[in-house]
């Protein structure tokens, strides 16, 4: 009698998983939610819609396990804090990473069962902690800030075809999106009070 080692078929498991998720993470981003079937994640992604379910358990299920894997927020804030602007410009700015998680919120939001899941996610994956690591005060409004900073940089610099930057353009933005985060990041309880300023009592 042969027994069969379990490892091989968990690491071909583990290589469908990731291949599904990525295929999701394309088609969300590129189609949006509503427009994109599991027939055709899994055909881009060489497998069957009966094992994706299997994996998944529904298009949702998917949607939420795809966005989170698309969101490693834990490496941007692994650095010091003082360099977290410059590290996540060269992050956001940099061509071979693939940043899908700002598209694939956008395009889910026109149907509310994605547009929910993509907020609870985003929060928990985002903001909880992002706004725990900046601490008081006001850490998650802070980290909702860094949030769209980094948004709208991916957006027009990564997203939008427009004419491509010079490298004295691309050096003006980045310095300038560092020294946003910069700023949010050091922010003092006295910068951020919005009660009247000592000489206005």
């Amino acid at each position: 009698m042969t027994i069969r080692p379990i490892h091989p078929r968990r690491r071909d498991a583990e290589a469908t998983r990731a291949r599904i998720l990525d295929a999701a993470q394309r088609a969300f981003s590129e189609t949006g939610y509503s427009h994109t079937g599991i027939r055709e994640i899994a055909a881009m992604a060489g497998t069957s819609s009966t094992l994706l379910l299997r994996y998944f358990g529904s298009k949702a299920g998917l949607f939420e396990a795809a966005l989170r894997a698309a969101m490693p927020v834990s490496i941007a804030i692994a650095g010091p804090r003082e360099r977290l602007g410059e590290d996540l410009a060269k992050a956001l700015l940099d061509p071979a990473n693939t940043i899908r998680p700002p598209l694939m919120i956008a395009l889910a939001s026109g149907d509310p069962e994605a547009a929910a899941i993509a907020a609870r996610v985003f929060e928990e994956m985002s903001i909880t902690p992002v706004a725990a690591w900046l601490g008081a005060p006001d850490g998650r409004a802070r980290a909702l800030e860094i949030a769209m900073l980094a948004t709208g940089l991916v957006f027009y610099l990564r997203q939008l075809p427009l004419a491509a930057l010079s490298p004295r353009e691309q050096q003006h933005l980045t310095d300038w999106f560092a020294g946003a985060v910069k700023a949010v990041v050091e922010q003092s309880p006295k910068q951020n009070s919005a009660g009247p300023a000592d000489g206005e009592r």
